[in-house]
């Protein structure tokens, strides 16, 4: 019997994240600026209101709070062509067309009402945080 798999991947969960961002922004290209750190940051609070990040483990071991796991998530994603980088320090990340498509016949499926609902909620506090270019 082939099994189920009931867990969310937190790859997915940033994906479905930015591409609401994205849609609330209501624009074609979607582009933020910010550092890995302040995404960390960024990511740490949010995961403190809201359930679903808890994928989100972060350590406060060192100087500022630290989730490898987001690290991995924002590298697979980019490796994906879900997101990009631009400019030489990589300070402004983007959302690639591919990243939609994979919104509607993958992501939307996957979360449930309650779980759509504070994707959107966290897309709306994230955008609140960074600097839309």
């Amino acid at each position: 019997m082939p099994a189920t798999r009931t867990e969310i991947l937190p790859d997915h969960i940033l994906a479905a994240v930015l591409t609401l961002a994205k849609r609330e922004r209501k624009e074609k290209r979607f582009a933020f600026r910010s550092y890995d750190f302040q995404l960390q940051g960024i990511f740490n609070e949010l995961r403190k209101r809201y359930s679903i990040l808890d994928a989100y483990v972060f350590s406060d071991s060192g100087p500022e709070p630290y989730s490898p796991v987001l690290d991995e998530s924002v590298s697979r994603l980019q490796l994906s062509g879900l997101i990009g980088r631009e400019n030489p320090n990589y300070e402004v990340v983007f959302l690639q067309d591919a990243a939609d498509k994979f919104y509607d016949e993958v992501l939307s499926r996957e979360f449930n009402e309650s779980q759509q609902k504070q994707l959107r909620e966290i897309a709306s506090e994230f955008l609140k945080q960074v600097r839309v270019v």
